[in-house]
Order: structure tokens, then C-alpha cells, then sequence
């Protein structure tokens, strides 16, 4: 039951406990009502192997409940469930093609390992559980182990089960994710091992490296020969793209469309209504005895009503604007905001000066019943206005008793509820270095504070404002849908979709590679459905049904214009980059003959030839040459094989072919370590080398087909 005590003590961190584990058993069920494909059950498959819809499901709903364990909410938005589901899958690529791999090889992990690190405690994701020492706020392994034990006597009691196992699942969740990751590192460790460097590299990366270069350069732009004047043919083109094939391989298949999106807005009508609505509300805020607090509520207002007064620029703009001129209880409104589509009324009540700023200690005094806790808060307080220590006392009590900063910023602009509001304004309002008591009604708790410190004093208001934005109302939005819906029925091509949608007031966007991964189309929220027809039905030229999407206020059609399978990319789609690239290849071998014979006046004195100097350059730091807005690192290869007042043969670079004077070389006074500068060479030479894990990637032939479910 111990536990089960530090369980209850965990405050916040147990409800969240107890909603996720009500989440999973919902989700469960969910799942196996609604489950969205009756075909096959696998995701997608890596190395042959497949990867089941309840494998990634069961990863998918164990991740992000360590989301929302870590981050306190029972809550994620669409995009962090987005971010989720391609981490999961990442991981599970990952983890299944690095233990293949270490399977063929023997590397292993073994239990043993996996305690010997819970023991240390300092792996970085001990540091996110629960189980830490309250003193150091450092993972504690006893704390863990008592859990543990806890666990397995209490997992099978109906009621403390389903808080255990959550926890108990968390925990499990850490376990494997370190696991994984150690086999990923010993894998790595013994490729970038297999990596050694030699002292003749070690000197010369140091000496480049501790060296800078002045250069003077003339340089000829690719720009100054006209592409008309430089023949490519078709053979050429298809040279180059053999040569550069393995450039253009595409992992996975994708989608070129074409698609029309309208999104649905208020009519004039709608925010006449609204205005009109705002109008009946402002009559009631004249009211002497209005109740403010269900106003705001029951008129949805988007500025949640305070008693509390806030900064003016906590306010809507259209409000501060107003305030240092308004007189108590004026109304104004309603008032139309362009910028947000929003009308405006507010009540202007009163003014005062609050400091921005407070420091306080606080103490918490809970006793048996309400009698109990009032005598014991008025015991304590006796006994600190006769010169108690404050944190002694706390620690009495189990508590730290440290100063706290309270922020205008932690409260001003939220909704608050009733207690907040008692404890923000006695405390706001507590002169300094006076003891207190804060009581609510119906908590038996009570909180001795002292105000020890204020900063910042600023002039402050208090309003109620009711703020709506326009909204479409359904006879709007079903205006909307009728139209797109002809549009939509009139079109049975990709042809027919680009004649027709000026006809209608639409305009037609396009979308280039979009693959079965995407989360989204057009970036508009809920368009799952139009990614799987266009993934699993679509075929090119054809029109996709109506699509109702966005945050219910958005309707899409879509078609697909060219479909790219795995594999090497069509010459036909980089076509036009080869052909740039061999035009400068062409002009920069004209450039080169022109320069030939010539000095380095003479090429400056060449037609379209630019002059720079361009100091300090080096390895550490590759030039940017400003005249040609181009990075070239080719130059600072050149310079290093130079002596002072040496010119360059002509270079070719990214953006122009040049030619560079050494003005200076200077070199750094540093002493050369072998060892250490062994040690940076083998660190360059790695971060290359992990181009291994991409590598395998390619090979893995995976598979992903979560569009088909999620």
C-alpha cells in the first residue's frame, strides 16, 4: 500500500494515470469496432518482415501516453499525433533493419546490461519518470524497485490495477526504448571503429585547418554566355543521367495532383447576425446588476471574464484602444475587427495599480476536518509572528517553504476558476512582509503566505469583453456545398477540372511528389481520406470524390496528373536539371579556352569578368564569394596549394569559373597533438561514414502502407 500512498501524493500525475489507462481500454475497443480495412492487417513490412496494424497500434498508444504523461495533459493536438505516428514508424524501421543486422553479426544486448544502466541511473530517459528521490530530483533505483514490487502485489486488485498498470506499461515503454537504443549504438560503435586514421592525414587536416588565406579574384559567371548561344543534345542528357542514376532513386512511390480547394466563410448576413447578437449583449452589460461571469459564458466569449485586472495589452486591440479614455461602466461596441473577422462589446469597469511581480512563500495546512485544519493554520500562524523560522517549520510539515515568483504573465488572459481568483487576489493585494491566511469555500485546505517582495507596479484594467469571431451558418455552408458539389459532378478529367473551375470562381493549385507518409494534403487537416483514394483507387486523369475537410469548414477535390513508382526517377522529370548542368559544364569549358594564355589583368579585363578580394578563407570556414553569390569550396582547395603572389589556373566552380592571386597566408600558432587531431579526422571521417544506416535503409525494401489505416 506504500505505493499506493505515493501514488495519491503524485497529485496531477495519478488523474493523468488514470486517463490514459481509460484512453487505452476505450481506444481498444474502438479499434476492434471500427477497425478501417478489412484487407490485409499489416502496415507496412521492413526486410520482408511485416509490421501488424496491432504492433504499430500498441507502440502508437504507448508513445504518445508518455507524451501526455510527460507533458501533463490528457491532450495532444492533430500535429503532435502526426509528429507520433512517423516517429513510431521511424522507430520501428529502424529498430527491425539494426537488429537484423546485429543479429547477422552477434551483437546483442542482454538484460544484464539493461539493469546494470538503471542502476547507474543516469541514462536520460530515467530522468522522465517518476521514480525519483524528492531531494535530488535525480531517478532513484529504490523507488523504481518498490514500485515494482508494489506492482506485482497489488496488479491483480480491482482497485488499484488499472493505476499500476499504467504506470507499470510507462515504465516498460523506457525500458525497451533504452534497450533499442543500445543495440543501435553498439551497432554504430563498431562501424565508425572500423574507421582509423594516419598521422599524414592528422598534419595535413591541421595545418588547413589552422590556416587562412587573402585571395584576389576575377571570376567569369556562368550568366555572361546566353543559353541560346550553347547547344546539349539528347544524348548528352542521357549520358549524364546514367552516370548520376543512383542520384534520382526514389525509396517509395509518389503523386503529382491538381486540386481545387474552397474554404467556406461567413456570408454578409451571418455577420450582420453576429453584430446584431453582440448588440442585445452590450444592452445587458449596462445593467448595474449584471452578472458578468455568465454573460461571458453563455455568449462564448473568447476573452474569458476576470475579476482580476489586467495589463492593457492582455486585451484585444480593438479594447486598448479605448480603455484610458473610457469612463466607469461605459459600454461600447459592437465593433467590427477586419484583421479577424470579429465583433467586439466590453464593459469598462475600473483601473488599479498592481505590481507585476510578486514574491511569496507559501505554506499548506490540512488537518482531519475543517475545525482541525483551522486550528492548526491559526496554531502556525502563532507561531510565526512570534519569529519562527519560515522553511524550518515548512519542513516540518513536509514541505520546502521556498519563494515562488508569481508572474502577471502566469495568469493574466486565462480563464480562472473561483479559487484561483481568492488565491491571485488576496495574495495581488497582501501588503509585504505580513503573514496571511487564504481560505476557499468548501476546501478544508488553507495557505499561510507572506508577501516578501514586488516589482514592477503597472497600471491595470478591468473589463468584461465579449469577443466572437464570424461564423458560417449552416445555410451558408450548405450554399457552399451545394456549388462545389455541381463543380465536382461537372468534372470527369483532369481537363475538365482546369476549364471549369474558373466557370465556378475556383482556381486550380497543384502539388508536386506527394507521398503515401503525408499527413495531409494542401496542408489542410483532415484529408486522410482523399490520401488513401489517391494511394489505393486513383488513377491518373481521374477526378476524386468531394471531400469535406480543414476544421469542418474546407472542401477539396483532387486529381491525380502523374504517378511515380519506387524507384529510379524518369529521365523525363529531371531532364531540365541535367540540362542545366551541362550548359554551365559547356560554358565553363568556353570560359577556360578564352583564358587560356592569358594573365590575371588580362582576365579581369575579359568581357563579364567580375573582381573581388575575399579574405580569411579556409577549410574551417569555405568562401562565399559575393560577386557570383555562390558558396566554393573548390577555391579554398586551390588557395592551399599557392605560394604568396602565385596565380591560379582557372577553376571551375558552382556559379563561375575563376582565378585567384594568394595575397597572404596565415597560420594560427597551435600545437599539433597527433592524437588529437587523429581523433578529429576519424570524427569527420564518421559523420560521413553514417551514411550507413541510410544505406540499409535502401536496401530494406520497406514498406509503408499506414495511410491505409491512419
Amino acid at each position: 500500500m506504500a505505493t499506493l500512498q505515493k501514488l495519491r501524493n503524485m497529485g496531477p500525475l495519478l488523474i493523468i494515470i488514470v486517463g490514459l489507462a481509460l484512453f487505452a481500454f476505450i481506444a481498444g475497443d474502438a479499434w476492434k469496432i471500427l477497425q478501417p480495412h478489412q484487407g490485409s492487417l499489416n502496415v507496412g513490412s521492413v526486410n520482408g518482415k511485416e509490421i501488424s496494424v496491432t504492433e504499430y497500434q500498441k507502440m502508437f498508444d504507448e508513445y504518445t501516453n508518455v507524451l501526455k504523461l510527460l507533458r501533463n495533459t490528457n491532450n495532444l493536438s492533430e500535429e503532435d499525433y502526426a509528429q507520433a505516428k512517423d516517429y513510431v514508424w521511424y522507430t520501428l524501421v529502424r529498430s527491425q533493419i539494426i537488429n537484423d543486422e546485429a543479429e547477422k553479426i552477434g551483437i546483442t544486448f542482454t538484460d544484464a546490461e539493461l539493469q546494470s544502466i538503471v542502476n547507474e541511473g543516469t541514462h536520460p530517459a530515467l530522468q522522465q519518470t517518476p521514480f525519483y528521490n524528492p531531494q535530488t530530483r535525480k531517478f532513484d533505483v529504490d523507488a523504481l524497485n518498490q514500485f515494482l514490487s508494489d506492482y506485482e502485489q497489488y496488479k491483480n486488485d480491482e482497485n488499484f490495477a488499472m493505476q499500476y498498470k499504467a504506470l507499470y506499461d510507462f515504465w516498460r515503454f523506457i525500458e525497451n526504448s533504452i534497450a533499442d537504443e543500445m543495440i543501435a549504438q553498439k551497432y554504430q560503435a563498431l562501424v565508425m571503429n572500423s574507421i582509423i586514421s594516419n598521422p599524414v592525414v592528422a598534419k595535413s587536416n591541421f595545418d588547413s585547418n589552422n590556416a587562412t588565406y587573402d585571395i584576389e579574384i576575377k571570376a567569369i559567371p556562368y550568366s555572361a554566355i546566353a543559353d541560346s548561344t550553347v547547344s546539349v543534345s539528347n544524348s548528352e542528357v542521357k549520358k549524364l543521367y546514367k552516370e548520376k542514376k543512383d542520384l534520382f532513386k526514389q525509396l517509395t512511390e509518389s503523386r503529382s495532383i491538381k486540386y481545387v480547394s474552397s474554404k467556406v466563410t461567413p456570408s454578409a448576413q451571418d455577420r450582420e447576425d453576429l453584430r446584431a447578437e453582440l448588440a442585445e449583449i452590450a444592452d445587458s452589460l449596462k445593467a448595474d446588476n449584471a452578472d458578468y461571469e455568465n454573460i461571458s459564458r453563455f455568449a462564448y466569449s473568447e476573452v474569458p471574464y476576470c475579476k482580476i485586472a489586467w495589463a492593457k495589452d492582455v486585451y484585444p486591440e480593438e479594447v486598448q484602444v479605448r480603455l484610458d479614455n473610457a469612463k466607469e461602466n461605459e459600454v461600447f461596441g459592437p465593433i467590427y475587427n477586419a484583421s479577424d473577422d470579429s465583433y467586439t462589446v466590453f464593459k469598462y469597469l475600473s483601473s488599479t495599480t498592481v505590481a507585476d511581480s510578486v514574491k511569496v512563500k507559501l505554506l499548506y495546512v490540512t488537518a482531519e476536518n475543517n475545525d482541525a485544519t483551522k486550528a492548526l493554520a491559526d496554531s502556525i500562524m502563532t507561531v510565526l509572528k512570534g519569529g519562527a523560522d519560515f522553511k524550518e517549520l515548512a519542513k516540518k510539515y513536509d514541505q520546502e517553504g521556498v519563494e515562488n515568483w508569481i508572474k502577471s504573465s502566469d495568469y493574466e488572459g486565462a480563464k480562472l476558476q473561483e479559487n484561483d481568483v481568492v488565491y491571485l487576489s488576496t495574495i495581488l493585494n497582501a501588503d509585504k512582509n505580513k503573514y496571511g491566511v487564504i481560505e476557499f469555500d468548501g476546501v478544508p485546505t488553507k495557505i499561510i503566505f507572506m508577501v516578501t517582495e514586488k516589482k514592477n507596479p503597472e497600471k491595470k484594467y478591468n473589463a468584461v469583453v465579449i469577443k466572437r469571431q464570424s461564423q458560417f451558418s449552416s445555410e451558408t455552408y450548405n450554399e457552399a456545398y451545394n456549388k462545389f458539389s455541381q463543380f465536382v459532378a461537372s468534372c470527369k478529367n483532369t481537363e475538365d477540372l482546369e476549364s471549369k473551375a474558373e466557370e465556378f470562381g475556383y482556381t486550380v493549385l497543384e502539388q508536386n511528389y506527394l507521398f503515401n507518409s503525408a499527413h495531409n494534403i494542401a496542408n489542410l487537416p483532415q484529408t486522410r481520406n482523399a490520401i488513401k483514394w489517391l494511394f489505393s483507387e486513383a488513377k491518373v486523369g481521374q477526378v476524386s470524390p468531394l471531400y469535406e475537410c480543414g476544421n469542418n469548414d474546407n472542401l477539396l477535390v483532387i486529381t491525380p496528373t502523374k504517378i511515380s513508382e519506387q524507384g529510379y526517377v524518369a529521365l523525363s522529370e529531371v531532364e531540365s536539371e541535367l540540362k542545366y548542368e551541362l550548359l554551365n559544364d559547356k560554358k565553363a569549358e568556353s570560359i577556360i579556352a578564352q583564358m587560356s594564355g592569358k594573365s590575371f589583368d588580362e582576365i579581369g579585363a575579359m568581357n563579364g569578368a567580375k573582381s573581388d578580394v575575399v579574405k580569411r578563407i579556409s577549410f574551417s570556414a569555405p568562401a562565399f564569394i559575393n560577386i557570383t553569390s555562390s558558396s566554393e569550396p573548390v577555391i579554398c582547395a586551390a588557395a592551399t596549394r599557392l605560394n604568396e603572389g602565385e596565380v591560379s589556373a582557372p577553376i571551375k566552380g558552382n556559379n563561375a569559373v575563376y582565378v585567384i592571386k594568394l595575397i597572404s597566408k596565415t597560420s594560427k600558432e597551435a600545437e599539433f597533438n597527433a592524437e588529437s587531431e587523429g581523433n578529429n579526422v576519424k570524427m569527420n571521417v564518421q559523420r560521413s561514414a553514417s551514411q550507413y544506416l541510410k544505406d540499409l535503409n535502401e536496401n530494406s525494401n520497406t514498406v509503408d502502407n499506414r495511410y491505409l489505416f491512419f
